[in-house]
């Protein structure tokens, strides 16, 4: 019988593959690695809003979860290899490397969010120097210039210290970066600038429009000619007469600014309507502006001026007896406070006298008359505080705001004497 011939050896077994012991090591870097990335993206930059920091925090966690979900994932691949040990071993020392890779990583992310801060604001130091040396060709070019070109109202209303510029958050604290502050006759400058430059009349309308709130808000009504001049050179040449100074109110958050007209008014009051007189510009016709004017009033002269300057104004406050209360109401609910602030009480009488002369009347009826008004707010003030001149001028205004009355209504401390007797 022959002998059989001997079986082949069996192959050797391939070794298993140590992959899931990589992986291990592998996987605390790569999630702080991609975690940096992230907030490389969104946070390494200055315009970024510095609220994204709590979702960089609420995103690490995120992260370390899912990582520690995928670490439990790889020690049970690797105990199937029969690597468990090598792979807890990899495990652990890629979570010791993890944190100086974060501390570093963070470094860098933030360094890179202070430079780009840095250097934008670099370039709002170097418009401000540019206004300071009146350069108008330099001044252009420095708003042009300005990262995220916000234009140059913007660029105005930054340079008024104001939280408009996205300079302004950092990552664990909040840098509130407002720009320079500078003053009223440099902001005309840099509005004179881009008047004069290549703009649309709608970017120099609101550039101006801009530089009249910081005229508003500094109480400088001695600069609006100065602003009034730059105005008429966005209009079509000759301007067109009367000159109307109308526009739509505009919101864009600290920059919002208001219609010119009750801008100017509600801020200056009488010296308004006086700076808008003195500019050459005129009131729309109708209520809104009429009124606001009437209303701003404080002087007699003021109303003078005004009703010289405009045939309507004297029409209206013959002719529409809305317009006339409006005028005198106003000044009937802060005439007490008026008089105690002013040295010349006998100016706020004279402009009620002057209303009246000029065809005003009170309001006699609704929830409360003009002279009601007056007179409680007479009564609540305190009498101690009287001279004969501002007692005068009470007599002088409730002749006006009171003609049905009788005589001049009792003070308090002339009815507390007689209450003695």
């Amino acid at each position: 019988m022959e002998a059989q011939p001997p079986h082949p050896a069996a192959p050797p077994k391939p070794p298993r593959s140590n992959a899931p012991t990589w992986v291990a090591f592998a996987l605390p870097p790569l999630a702080c690695a991609l975690w940096l990335a992230w907030a490389a993206l969104t946070l390494g930059h200055a315009e970024s809003e510095g609220g994204r920091a709590y979702d960089m925090v609420l995103y690490g966690v995120g992260g370390a979860g899912l990582t520690a979900v995928l670490a439990i994932a790889v020690l049970i691949w690797a105990g199937l290899r029969g690597f468990i040990g090598h792979a807890l071993l990899a495990l652990l020392t890629g979570l010791l490397l993890s944190p100086p890779l974060l501390w570093f990583g963070a470094g860098a992310v933030l360094s890179a969010r202070r430079t780009d801060f840095e250097q934008r604001q670099a370039q709002v130091t170097a418009l401000a120097q540019s206004i300071r040396d009146g350069d108008a060709a330099r001044i252009r070019a420095a708003i042009d210039a300005l990262p995220d070109a916000p234009g140059p109202a913007q660029a105005l209303c930054m340079l008024q210290g104001r939280r408009t510029y996205k300079l302004v958050h950092w990552v664990w604290f909040d840098e509130y970066a407002n720009g320079p502050n500078l003053p009223s006759e440099q902001l005309l400058t840099a509005a004179a600038a881009v008047v004069d430059g290549p703009a649309t009349a709608e970017v120099k309308q609101a550039t101006l429009r801009t530089a009249l709130r910081a005229l508003g808000e500094r109480n400088q009504p001695e600069r609006f000619g100065a602003w009034a001049a730059l105005w008429r050179r966005t209009l079509p040449q000759p301007p067109p007469r009367p000159l109307l100074l109308s526009a739509e109110p505009d919101a864009a958050g600290d920059c919002a600014y208001g219609e010119p007209v009750d801008f100017v008014l509600r801020h200056w009051r009488d010296a308004g309507v006086r700076a808008w007189l003195d500019a050459g510009f005129g009131f729309a016709a109708g209520r809104d502006q009429t009124v606001s004017a009437l209303r701003a009033l404080r002087r007699a002269d003021s109303l003078r001026a005004l009703l010289a300057a405009d045939a309507q104004f004297a029409a209206l406050l013959r002719e529409d007896e809305y317009v006339g209360q409006q005028a005198l109401s106003a000044q009937a609910g802060s005439l007490s406070e008026t008089l105690d602030a002013s040295e010349h009480p006998q100016d706020a009488a004279e402009l009620v006298e002057a209303l009246r002369a000029a065809g005003a009347r009170p309001r006699t009826t609704g929830p409360a008359s003009d002279c009601e008004l007056f007179d409680n707010a007479e009564t609540r003030r305190d009498a101690a505080r009287d001279s004969p001149q501002r007692q005068a001028a009470v007599q002088r205004i409730r002749a006006v705001l009171c003609p049905a009355a009788a005589k001049p209504r009792a003070s308090k401390r002339d009815a507390a004497a007689k209450t003695k007797r």
